[in-house]
Protein backbone atom coordinates (compact mmCIF):
# COMPACT_ATOMS: atom_id res chain seq x y z
CA UNK A 1 0.00 0.00 0.00
CA UNK A 2 1.60 3.44 -0.73
CA UNK A 3 1.18 5.56 2.04
CA UNK A 4 2.90 9.30 4.01
CA UNK A 5 4.19 8.70 6.96
CA UNK A 6 3.33 11.35 9.88
CA UNK A 7 6.65 10.49 12.19
CA UNK A 8 4.63 12.11 15.07
CA UNK A 9 2.28 8.84 15.01
CA UNK A 10 5.28 6.51 15.42
CA UNK A 11 5.96 8.46 18.71
CA UNK A 12 2.04 8.72 19.88
CA UNK A 13 1.43 7.39 23.10
CA UNK A 14 -1.82 6.52 24.46
CA UNK A 15 -1.08 6.80 28.22
CA UNK A 16 -4.04 4.95 29.91
CA UNK A 17 -5.15 6.34 32.88
CA UNK A 18 -4.37 4.78 36.28
CA UNK A 19 -7.81 4.61 37.61
CA UNK A 20 -8.95 2.61 34.84
CA UNK A 21 -5.97 1.43 32.99
CA UNK A 22 -7.59 2.61 29.52
CA UNK A 23 -7.89 5.41 27.48
CA UNK A 24 -10.55 6.26 25.07
CA UNK A 25 -9.85 8.79 22.49
CA UNK A 26 -12.81 9.98 19.86
CA UNK A 27 -10.66 10.26 16.28
CA UNK A 28 -11.78 10.67 13.06
CA UNK A 29 -9.43 8.85 10.14
CA UNK A 30 -8.33 11.39 7.91
CA UNK A 31 -8.18 10.38 4.07
CA UNK A 32 -4.38 9.42 3.55
CA UNK A 33 -2.76 6.47 5.60
CA UNK A 34 0.17 7.40 7.54
CA UNK A 35 2.91 4.84 8.32
CA UNK A 36 1.83 1.64 9.82
CA UNK A 37 2.89 2.03 13.32
CA UNK A 38 2.05 0.55 16.74
CA UNK A 39 1.47 1.46 20.67
CA UNK A 40 2.32 0.22 23.77
CA UNK A 41 -1.22 -0.56 24.33
CA UNK A 42 -4.04 -2.73 23.00
CA UNK A 43 -6.31 -1.51 20.70
CA UNK A 44 -10.27 -1.46 19.66
CA UNK A 45 -11.50 0.33 17.03
CA UNK A 46 -15.61 0.93 17.32
CA UNK A 47 -16.71 2.67 14.38
CA UNK A 48 -19.55 5.40 14.86
CA UNK A 49 -19.76 6.92 11.55
CA UNK A 50 -18.89 6.90 7.97
CA UNK A 51 -16.68 4.33 5.99
CA UNK A 52 -13.36 3.72 6.82
CA UNK A 53 -10.39 0.93 6.01
CA UNK A 54 -7.57 -0.75 7.91
CA UNK A 55 -4.63 -2.12 6.68
CA UNK A 56 -2.26 -4.81 8.03
CA UNK A 57 0.55 -6.47 7.03
CA UNK A 58 -1.52 -9.35 5.07
CA UNK A 59 -4.94 -7.84 5.48
CA UNK A 60 -7.47 -5.03 4.93
CA UNK A 61 -10.67 -4.35 6.06
CA UNK A 62 -13.64 -1.83 5.34
CA UNK A 63 -15.57 -0.78 8.06
CA UNK A 64 -18.88 0.88 8.95
CA UNK A 65 -20.92 2.18 11.95
CA UNK A 66 -20.73 -0.82 14.34
CA UNK A 67 -17.56 -2.32 12.96
CA UNK A 68 -14.98 -3.38 15.43
CA UNK A 69 -11.36 -3.31 14.60
CA UNK A 70 -9.15 -5.73 17.23
CA UNK A 71 -5.16 -4.73 17.24
CA UNK A 72 -2.60 -5.85 19.36
CA UNK A 73 0.38 -3.89 20.90
CA UNK A 74 3.19 -4.66 18.41
CA UNK A 75 1.09 -5.38 15.23
CA UNK A 76 1.72 -2.37 12.32
CA UNK A 77 -1.43 -1.40 11.14
CA UNK A 78 -3.04 2.08 9.86
CA UNK A 79 -6.32 3.68 8.62
CA UNK A 80 -8.03 6.00 6.41
CA UNK A 81 -11.40 7.25 5.38
CA UNK A 82 -12.48 6.80 2.26
CA UNK A 83 -12.98 10.16 0.70
CA UNK A 84 -16.61 11.58 0.91
CA UNK A 85 -17.29 9.30 3.80
CA UNK A 86 -15.63 10.56 6.89
CA UNK A 87 -15.25 7.42 9.06
CA UNK A 88 -15.48 8.57 13.33
CA UNK A 89 -14.33 6.18 15.79
CA UNK A 90 -14.03 5.96 19.59
CA UNK A 91 -10.66 4.10 20.12
CA UNK A 92 -9.80 2.45 23.22
CA UNK A 93 -6.66 1.13 24.32
CA UNK A 94 -6.17 -1.02 27.28
CA UNK A 95 -2.26 -1.45 28.92
CA UNK A 96 -1.92 -5.34 28.92
CA UNK A 97 -1.01 -5.49 32.63
CA UNK A 98 -4.53 -4.35 33.28
CA UNK A 99 -5.74 -7.40 31.91
CA UNK A 100 -2.94 -9.05 33.29
CA UNK A 101 -3.34 -8.38 37.06
CA UNK A 102 -6.97 -9.57 36.31
CA UNK A 103 -7.14 -12.29 34.45
CA UNK A 104 -4.25 -13.19 32.41
CA UNK A 105 -6.51 -15.36 29.50
CA UNK A 106 -8.09 -12.25 29.06
CA UNK A 107 -4.66 -11.27 26.60
CA UNK A 108 -5.82 -14.24 24.44
CA UNK A 109 -8.43 -12.42 21.73
CA UNK A 110 -5.09 -9.87 20.83
CA UNK A 111 -2.16 -12.67 20.40
CA UNK A 112 -3.40 -14.75 17.71
CA UNK A 113 -2.18 -17.23 14.77
CA UNK A 114 -2.40 -14.51 12.23
CA UNK A 115 -3.11 -17.12 10.13
CA UNK A 116 -6.34 -18.03 11.45
CA UNK A 117 -7.60 -14.31 12.63
CA UNK A 118 -10.10 -11.88 11.23
CA UNK A 119 -9.38 -8.24 12.85
CA UNK A 120 -12.64 -7.25 12.26
CA UNK A 121 -15.72 -7.95 13.74
CA UNK A 122 -19.22 -7.27 11.70
CA UNK A 123 -21.59 -4.80 13.05
CA UNK A 124 -24.00 -7.27 12.77
CA UNK A 125 -22.42 -9.71 15.25
CA UNK A 126 -24.38 -9.78 18.64
CA UNK A 127 -20.93 -9.60 20.16
CA UNK A 128 -20.02 -6.27 18.48
CA UNK A 129 -23.29 -4.79 19.38
CA UNK A 130 -22.72 -5.73 23.06
CA UNK A 131 -19.49 -4.25 23.07
CA UNK A 132 -20.25 -1.20 20.92
CA UNK A 133 -23.23 -0.46 23.90
CA UNK A 134 -20.37 -1.27 26.81
CA UNK A 135 -17.71 1.06 24.84
CA UNK A 136 -20.33 4.03 24.78
CA UNK A 137 -21.37 3.48 28.84
CA UNK A 138 -17.97 3.41 29.03
CA UNK A 139 -17.44 7.18 27.53
CA UNK A 140 -20.25 8.54 29.16
CA UNK A 141 -18.91 7.34 33.15
CA UNK A 142 -15.27 8.54 31.60
CA UNK A 143 -16.68 11.97 30.86
CA UNK A 144 -19.18 11.89 34.19
CA UNK A 145 -16.41 11.00 36.32
CA UNK A 146 -18.66 10.23 39.25
CA UNK A 147 -17.85 8.16 42.80
CA UNK A 148 -16.99 4.88 42.07
CA UNK A 149 -16.37 5.43 38.02
CA UNK A 150 -12.91 3.65 37.85
CA UNK A 151 -14.10 0.65 39.25
CA UNK A 152 -17.17 0.93 36.86
CA UNK A 153 -15.15 1.38 34.43
CA UNK A 154 -12.82 -1.75 35.22
CA UNK A 155 -15.71 -3.79 34.77
CA UNK A 156 -17.06 -2.81 31.61
CA UNK A 157 -13.33 -3.84 30.42
CA UNK A 158 -13.81 -6.98 31.67
CA UNK A 159 -16.98 -7.66 30.01
CA UNK A 160 -15.45 -6.42 26.73
CA UNK A 161 -12.52 -8.53 27.15
CA UNK A 162 -14.25 -11.56 28.30
CA UNK A 163 -17.02 -11.23 25.23
CA UNK A 164 -13.87 -11.19 23.01
CA UNK A 165 -12.50 -13.99 24.46
CA UNK A 166 -15.78 -16.25 24.05
CA UNK A 167 -15.58 -14.56 20.76
CA UNK A 168 -12.01 -15.88 19.83
CA UNK A 169 -11.77 -18.71 21.52
CA UNK A 170 -9.72 -20.99 19.10
CA UNK A 171 -6.50 -22.10 20.07
CA UNK A 172 -5.16 -24.01 23.00
CA UNK A 173 -3.51 -22.91 25.94
CA UNK A 174 0.00 -23.93 24.85
CA UNK A 175 -0.22 -22.46 21.54
CA UNK A 176 -1.61 -18.96 22.22
CA UNK A 177 1.14 -18.59 25.21
CA UNK A 178 3.66 -19.81 22.79
CA UNK A 179 2.39 -16.93 20.41
CA UNK A 180 2.23 -14.46 23.38
CA UNK A 181 5.91 -14.94 24.58
CA UNK A 182 6.73 -14.53 21.22
CA UNK A 183 5.50 -11.18 20.56
CA UNK A 184 6.87 -9.96 23.83
CA UNK A 185 10.19 -11.00 22.56
CA UNK A 186 9.57 -8.78 19.63
CA UNK A 187 8.55 -5.59 21.02
CA UNK A 188 11.73 -4.33 22.37
CA UNK A 189 13.46 -5.15 18.57
CA UNK A 190 10.61 -2.61 16.92
CA UNK A 191 11.61 -0.50 19.67
CA UNK A 192 14.83 -0.29 18.79
CA UNK A 193 14.13 -0.11 15.15
CA UNK A 194 11.74 2.91 15.03
CA UNK A 195 14.19 4.67 17.21
CA UNK A 196 17.62 3.93 15.05
CA UNK A 197 16.35 3.19 11.54
CA UNK A 198 18.01 6.38 10.62
CA UNK A 199 21.20 4.93 11.62
CA UNK A 200 23.53 2.81 10.23
CA UNK A 201 21.71 -0.46 11.93
CA UNK A 202 22.01 -4.30 11.61
CA UNK A 203 20.72 -7.12 12.92
CA UNK A 204 23.54 -7.97 15.48
CA UNK A 205 22.22 -4.71 17.33
CA UNK A 206 18.47 -5.42 17.25
CA UNK A 207 18.95 -8.65 18.06
CA UNK A 208 21.11 -7.26 21.09
CA UNK A 209 18.05 -5.21 22.02
CA UNK A 210 16.21 -8.24 21.84
CA UNK A 211 18.66 -9.97 24.12
CA UNK A 212 18.80 -12.79 21.50
CA UNK A 213 21.10 -14.20 19.34
CA UNK A 214 20.64 -13.13 15.70
CA UNK A 215 19.77 -16.33 14.41
CA UNK A 216 16.84 -16.22 16.82
CA UNK A 217 16.18 -12.67 16.43
CA UNK A 218 16.08 -13.68 12.64
CA UNK A 219 13.75 -16.02 12.96
CA UNK A 220 11.44 -14.38 15.65
CA UNK A 221 10.92 -11.72 13.13
CA UNK A 222 9.74 -14.19 10.27
CA UNK A 223 7.23 -16.01 12.69
CA UNK A 224 5.74 -13.03 14.25
CA UNK A 225 6.14 -10.34 11.56
CA UNK A 226 5.66 -12.35 8.56
CA UNK A 227 8.45 -10.88 7.28
CA UNK A 228 12.01 -10.31 7.42
CA UNK A 229 13.98 -8.21 9.47
CA UNK A 230 15.74 -6.83 6.33
CA UNK A 231 12.23 -6.68 4.30
CA UNK A 232 10.74 -4.77 7.57
CA UNK A 233 13.61 -2.54 7.63
CA UNK A 234 13.84 -1.18 4.12
CA UNK A 235 10.48 -0.88 4.65
CA UNK A 236 10.52 1.47 7.72
CA UNK A 237 13.03 3.68 6.17
CA UNK A 238 10.81 4.16 2.62
CA UNK A 239 7.70 5.05 4.35
CA UNK A 240 9.99 7.32 6.58
CA UNK A 241 11.01 8.67 2.93
CA UNK A 242 7.59 9.34 1.91
CA UNK A 243 6.77 11.83 5.15
CA UNK A 244 10.37 13.65 4.63
CA UNK A 245 9.24 13.90 0.80
CA UNK A 246 5.78 14.77 0.82
CA UNK A 247 5.56 17.06 4.01
CA UNK A 248 9.14 18.65 3.51
CA UNK A 249 11.35 20.79 1.41
CA UNK A 250 14.51 18.18 1.83
CA UNK A 251 16.46 17.46 -1.07
CA UNK A 252 16.27 13.98 -2.78
CA UNK A 253 20.27 13.32 -0.87
CA UNK A 254 18.95 14.85 2.23
CA UNK A 255 16.22 12.62 2.52
CA UNK A 256 17.45 9.11 2.03
CA UNK A 257 20.84 10.34 4.28
CA UNK A 258 18.48 11.20 6.94
CA UNK A 259 16.30 7.50 6.63
CA UNK A 260 19.58 5.77 7.14
CA UNK A 261 19.86 4.52 3.62
CA UNK A 262 23.42 4.13 2.78
CA UNK A 263 23.63 4.68 -1.17
CA UNK A 264 21.17 6.83 -3.37
CA UNK A 265 21.48 3.57 -5.64
CA UNK A 266 19.65 1.88 -3.01
CA UNK A 267 17.26 4.33 -1.66
CA UNK A 268 16.24 4.75 -5.28
CA UNK A 269 15.93 0.85 -5.85
CA UNK A 270 14.02 0.50 -2.98
CA UNK A 271 11.68 3.50 -2.97
CA UNK A 272 10.87 2.33 -6.71
CA UNK A 273 10.13 -1.43 -5.63
CA UNK A 274 7.70 -0.56 -2.83
CA UNK A 275 5.97 2.64 -3.65
CA UNK A 276 6.30 2.26 -8.08
CA UNK A 277 7.24 6.04 -8.07
CA UNK A 278 10.77 7.66 -8.13
CA UNK A 279 11.46 9.76 -4.84
CA UNK A 280 11.00 12.95 -7.85
CA UNK A 281 7.59 11.74 -8.75
CA UNK A 282 6.28 10.66 -5.13
CA UNK A 283 7.03 14.16 -4.29
CA UNK A 284 5.46 16.04 -7.05
CA UNK A 285 2.30 13.73 -6.30
CA UNK A 286 2.05 13.95 -2.75
CA UNK A 287 3.94 17.18 -1.54
CA UNK A 288 0.58 19.04 -1.73
CA UNK A 289 -1.12 16.74 0.98
CA UNK A 290 1.05 18.09 3.61
CA UNK A 291 -1.69 19.68 5.26
CA UNK A 292 -3.53 16.11 6.04
CA UNK A 293 -4.95 15.75 9.69
CA UNK A 294 -3.11 12.97 11.61
CA UNK A 295 -5.02 9.44 11.97
CA UNK A 296 -4.55 6.93 14.12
Amino acid sequence: MNIIQTVEAIHISHETHPDTGVALIPWTLATIPEIPHWHHALEICYCLSGRGVFYFKDAQYDITPGDLVIVNNVERHTSKSYWGETCSNLFLFIHPSTLEQTDFNLLRPFFFDRNQFSHRIAADLPVARQIGLLIEEMQDELARQQPAYGQIVKSMLLHICSLLLRHYYVESDAAWRNMYNKYTMLKSGLSYIQSHYHENINLDDVAKAMSLSSSRARHLFTEVMGEGYKTYLTQFRVQAAQRLLSQTELSITEVYEQCGFQSSSSFYRDFHRITNLTPLQYSKKYRHNKGEELPL
